[in-house]
């Protein structure tokens, strides 16, 4: 089997609600699907991040895969060595795109699902946590500036998709705004609810010191990137008997030496599109379980494509002890036939069909491939339209 060709395709997908954050405002997620095909007539699918960058990466990429046999993936990912160095994050996204899509082909051509062949079924279903952001309203929906109507989003995500694991997105507000959020999410949700908080490291040490002490009576979860920095997270560790959890630290194999020295992190949350794709998250999942480190998954609003390979991911890998982030369920739409996946008790159970176990609906590619070509890419736009005098910088607080 041999790889003729590879289409590149970004689109845009709008959100229910405009999701604030403490870097902007977000109204749709901007996401490349990636099509690889070969001579046998099996097309893989791949999904990774957005932005401009990503599809200039993937073309120069092209090349070098035409004749190559998708099942010899480690030769295929060390003819790209060098991307990352030269690309950082989005080249990572990009080999992740063209490897999930070898996977897709593997496990299409032998017909068995992807989760067989990354270490079979470990977890029938795979747990995600409800990622609760103050939104602007949107044709009824969302409008989240208070810590009560927050909790009640809480609600509404547990009554409709059954989750109770609950990650809200701090940073948008003061600290002191997001202390009595997650008091009043610990008071009224029980306590069953586990809860998490991401600020994306915009806290000074000061402002982090006394505000995760706060947060100790709350029994929380896990405190996501509370400061900047693996020496300022590790100072802050010593004085927070709370895990911390890292997106923006530990964030590639280099940077774990010094995390693990550090005593900067406690649970990692991994994410193949910033990783490198399912075998490098899988390779991640072994180094955790080396140092005792939890381990999580990362989410950038991703697609059914990605949402399928994350699903595999954790079905397979019995590191994810913590339930994985998701944008999922705040997505209108999706590119994929059959409509979204769906939340049970806040799972998703593994696709049973071969490789992904998901297909493309041309038509919604069409549709939203043509949205990103009207407005362009969403991703990690600044700003705030509801704040025009605001600048996001760090640390905010």
């Amino acid at each position: 089997m041999k790889i003729t060709d590879l289409t590149i395709t970004p689109v845009n997908v709008p959100l229910e609600a405009p999701i604030r954050w403490p870097w902007g405002v977000r109204v749709e997620t901007s996401r490349i699907i990636v099509q690889l095909h070969t001579d046998e007539g099996i097309v893989g699918l791949g999904e990774t991040l957005g932005g401009e960058s990503i599809p200039v990466i993937l073309k120069g990429m092209k090349g070098k895969l035409m004749g190559e046999n998708p099942f010899d993936l480690e030769r295929i990912l060390s003819l790209f060595q060098m991307v990352p160095y030269f690309s950082g994050y989005s080249g990572r996204g990009a080999i992740c795109a063209v490897e999930m899509a070898c996977w897709d082909i593997m496990g299409k051509a032998v017909d068995k699902p992807l989760h067989q062949l990354i270490g079979g079924l470990y977890r029938k279903r795979v747990e995600f946590a409800a990622y609760v952001f103050a939104r602007y309203e949107k044709n009824g929906v969302g409008g989240e500036d208070t810590p009560e109507k927050l909790v009640e989003y809480c609600r509404q995500a547990r009554r409709k998709h059954g989750f109770t694991v609950i990650k809200y997105k701090g940073g948008v507000f003061p600290p002191e705004f997001d202390v009595e959020t997650l008091r009043l999410m610990r008071e009224q949700l029980g306590p069953e609810a586990r809860l998490r908080i991401d600020p994306n490291a915009l806290w000074t040490f000061e402002t982090g010191l006394r505000t995760c002490r706060k947060l100790i009576p709350l029994d929380m979860e896990f405190i996501e990137d509370p400061v900047w920095g693996i020496e300022t997270m590790a100072r802050l560790r010593r004085d927070v008997p709370v895990p911390f959890s890292t997106n923006m630290c530990v964030v590639c194999f280099d940077d774990i030496p010094l995390g693990v020295r550090a005593g900067a992190v406690d649970v990692i949350l991994g994410d193949p599109h910033k990783w490198g794709g399912i075998l490098a998250t899988k390779k991640l999942a072994a180094v955790c379980e080396t140092f005792s480190l939890g381990m999580s998954m990362h989410s950038g609003a991703e697609l059914g494509i990605s949402t399928a390979a994350n699903v595999h991911l954790g079905a397979s890998t019995p590191q994810f002890y913590f339930a994985l982030d998701t944008h999922y369920d705040q997505t209108e739409d999706d590119v994929i036939k059959g409509g979204k996946l769906r939340f049970v008790q806040g799972h998703i159970a593994v696709p049973e069909g071969p490789g992904l176990g998901v297909e493309l609906d041309e038509d919604k590619l069409a549709r939203y491939s043509e949205r990103y070509a009207k407005a362009g890419t969403s991703e990690h736009a600044a700003g705030d339209p509801g704040r025009p005098d605001w600048v996001p910088r760090r640390p905010m607080w």
